[in-house]
């Protein structure tokens, strides 16, 4: 005797005091299953996720820009080792961007809303949310890793409603596992004393264990670890913070954990768990405020990492040294979400396969804030819609809002127009984009006095001891040296201009047979905007 039945995308398992316990995809979702053996269905597919990861204050642009390659055939960044093994699973975005300046209060407004000065609109996760909450519990999630920055209220959020308000954020893994898997009517000052949620949904997975197939009772048995395991971890960390036993009355609570590392990646389980489970399809987590006053004593790192992340004007090599270190930790960070969303089986694939994931950040270069250059990669198939394994550079910069636009039709969204853009970002389904190509020019150099103009690619130097100093390379003659201050640095945008060939005057002199301009007087792009304007993009 055979007996065919099939479960609810929205079963939950029910225990005592009113838990509830959201599942994974089983197979018993999609098909019927005759003597515990399923049978599956092309005819439902999986949910399509949206998830954002934001990294703070930019990037030391030599470290992080890929210079050189082909779409297929790159070489990726040392800030992009601890993601490289992941390359198969990404688009790598270049050229993003646009010209000018960027305030940190800006550039989040930018990562998601496309635009500084779009600020009436939805930030084009919410957007995506309305399209996909679809019967989840809920519609989306917005998270991050520190406190509000009383200085400047934008630098902390990076969605916005349909007003163009800032949508608060959650820190605590804690309470967003309370949200996600336990009754939200529970007292919170009880949790301690809550037994395992696990221990009372015990029976109704047991018995739904006996009526699966083998491969549902293996992503049972996974699920079901991976709660525990998160459950653990987070009383872990409660247990740290209650030690010693003093009256915490008479303490104010710290701005950031104990430990940040942990606190991160217990979020990131539970990012991946809540998409796993379908309780929510549409996450964003900020890594930090744009201009983020963490310290990450745990890397061994005492200063700001804000204050590190004006290395130019805040030079030393240690400083710079700890800026990588903590760039290097967000690039793990990523690294760690992208290998858990791939282990979670997903339909006929893995959670990954069906997600689209936004990381990145918005502004280049960290001291200089160029609007240009923006490290942006998407990650994911994006249910077969993102071509990966593929490194684009757009031969001229592209506005942020071009990629959102494409984004919303990827979510199946009809738009015409989003913030700045109303021609979506091409390329993003492996279909023709404008390559960057390099363009023939002469390089040159003359001297007259204590005046010296030059024409060539400029480019950063290579050698992190002496990260302000910057090249113009002449072919067949060493490059001329540029030492500048400051205000020079900032004032004629330097920094845009690298990895193009401009024509640069100033004041300086001769060393060894090596020209050194101390005074920039006037710059020219060959093939681009020289006037970095007034505008603060």
């Amino acid at each position: 005797m055979s007996r065919s039945w099939k479960i609810d995308r929205r079963t939950f398992l029910r225990g005592t005091a009113g838990a509830l316990l959201p599942l994974p995809f089983l197979n018993l979702m999609e098909g019927k299953v005759s003597n515990g053996l399923a049978k599956g269905s092309a005819t439902e597919s999986p949910p399509l996720r949206f998830l954002t990861l934001f990294k703070p204050n930019g990037v030391h642009p030599p470290s992080w820009n890929i210079n050189g390659g082909t779409e297929f055939d790159f070489r990726m960044s040392p800030l992009m080792a601890p993601f490289a093994k992941h390359k198969d699973d990404l688009l790598i975005l270049d050229n993003m961007g646009d010209f000018g300046f960027s305030s940190h209060a800006n550039s989040t407004r930018r990562f998601l809303a496309g635009h500084h000065e779009n600020k009436d609109t939805a930030s084009v996760d919410q957007i995506i949310a309305d399209k996909i909450g679809g019967d989840t519990a809920h519609r989306s999630l917005e998270l991050t890793t520190e406190g509000l920055f009383t200085g400047q209220f934008g630098c902390s959020y990076i969605s916005y409603d349909k007003d163009g308000g800032a949508i608060p954020r959650e820190s605590d893994p804690q309470l967003v596992f309370d949200r996600l898997f336990r009754n939200p009517m529970s007292d919170p000052d009880q949790r301690q004393s809550m037994s395992s949620l696990l221990d009372r949904v015990k029976g109704d997975a047991n018995a739904l264990s006996r009526r699966s197939g083998y491969e549902d009772r293996q992503t049972l048995d996974e699920y079901l670890t991976v709660v525990r395991e998160t459950e653990r971890r987070i009383q872990n960390m409660e247990q740290a913070k209650a030690q010693p036993r003093i009256d915490l009355g008479s303490l104010q609570r710290p701005p950031v954990g104990a430990n940040l590392n942990e606190q991160v990646e217990a979020m990131i389980d539970l990012i991946a768990l809540a998409l796993w489970t379908d309780s929510t399809r549409c996450i964003t987590y900020m890594l930090g405020n744009s201009n983020s006053r963490m310290v990450f004593d745990f890397l061994g790192i005492p200063e700001q990492h804000h204050y590190l992340s004006h290395f130019f004007r805040n030079f030393s090599r240690k400083n710079l040294d700890s800026l990588l270190k903590i760039s290097l930790w967000h690039m793990e960070k990523f690294d760690y979400l992208l290998t858990k969303l791939k282990s979670y089986k997903d339909h006929n694939g893995s959670l990954l396969d069906h997600s689209a994931v936004l990381f990145g950040s918005g502004m280049g270069h960290s001291d200089n804030h160029t609007a240009q250059r923006i490290p942006i990669v998407l990650a994911g198939g994006g249910g077969g819609r993102i071509k990966t394994g593929r490194y684009v550079r757009y031969s001229e910069n592209q506005e942020l809002s071009s990629l959102h636009l494409s984004l919303l039709k990827l979510f199946g969204i009809e738009a015409e127009s989003y913030s700045a853009s109303d021609t979506p970002l091409p390329g993003i389904d492996g279909g023709y984009f404008p390559e960057f190509q390099e363009r023939s020019f002469d390089s040159w150099v003359t001297r007259q006095g204590g005046s010296i103009t030059a024409q060539g690619r400029l480019r950063m130097s290579d050698n992190l001891d002496e990260a302000k100093v910057f090249y113009i390379d002449i072919e067949g003659k060493l490059p001329v040296r540029i030492e500048i201050e400051f205000r020079d640095f900032h004032d004629f945008n330097l920094a845009y201009h690298v990895g193009t060939p401009i024509t640069l005057s100033g004041d300086g002199s001769e060393n060894s047979n090596q020209l050194i301009i101390t005074k920039i007087k006037d710059i020219k792009s060959l093939f681009g905007n020289s006037k970095p304007g007034t505008q603060k993009g």
